[in-house]
Formats: C-alpha cells, sequence, structure tokens
C-alpha cells in the first residue's frame, strides 16, 4: 500500500511537471546510485549493530528510498518525453520503456519492506 502511494504520487508529478524538468537529473542519480550501491556492498560485510554497519545500512535503506524515487521521476519523464517525440509512424516500444519503471517499483517495494519489517524489530 505504502510503494502504491508512492508510485502513484511520484507517477502523478512527473506526468504533470513542466517539460524536462526531471530529465537534467540523470548525473546526480548515476553518483547517488554509486554511493547506495557501495553502502549496500558494505553492509553485507559489517554487521548493521555496529556504528559503521549501521550508518551504512541506514545509507542503503533510506538513500535507496530517495534515490528510486527521483530515478522513477526521471524515468516517467523520459518516457513522457519519448513518446511526444516520434514520429507519427515511429517504432515505439512501451513495453521496453515502462521495464525501468517496473524495476524502479520492485526496489521501492524492497527498501519500503525492509524499512516496515525494521521498525517491528525494535519493539
Amino acid at each position: 500500500m505504502y510503494t502504491g502511494a508512492l508510485v502513484s504520487g511520484l507517477t502523478l508529478a512527473a506526468v504533470t511537471a513542466p517539460s524536462e524538468k526531471y530529465l537534467t537529473m540523470s548525473g546526480p542519480l548515476m553518483m547517488g546510485f554509486g554511493v547506495v550501491a557501495c553502502a549496500s556492498l558494505a553492509s553485507a560485510f559489517l554487521p548493521p549493530t555496529g556504528m559503521v554497519g549501521g550508518g551504512l545500512y541506514t545509507i542503503a535503506v533510506y538513500g535507496g528510498v530517495v534515490l528510486f524515487s527521483a530515478m522513477l521521476l526521471y524515468d516517467t519523464q523520459r518516457i513522457v518525453k519519448s513518446c511526444e517525440v516520434i514520429p507519427k509512424h515511429g517504432n515505439y516500444d512501451p513495453i521496453a520503456q515502462s521495464i525501468s519503471v517496473y524495476m524502479t517499483t520492485i526496489n521501492l517495494f524492497i527498501r519500503i519492506v525492509q524499512i516496515v519489517a525494521g521498525g517491528n524489530r525494535r519493539k
């Protein structure tokens, strides 16, 4: 339910945003992806109970939610832009375009499940 609300809101924001507003975020998104990927790999080797391991785990989970939310904005606006630009009889494959949105939604779901499951453990 959380993922559906988040994806719906972000998709609506990306579709109604001014043209190409989120398309300039590709560089910072890739840098953020590198940070989250390194934090995920490092948190696999360091225990999350320690100070460093806990910080890396927090970066991997909460940073992943922020990163994949921004990626959803970027991907949705990229799809909208490619639909507007194609010629009348051009080749456009909506299935191939939507795979990135699907994978981003799966990653958001995984991060939200980790957050919700971690919140229940503390009680």
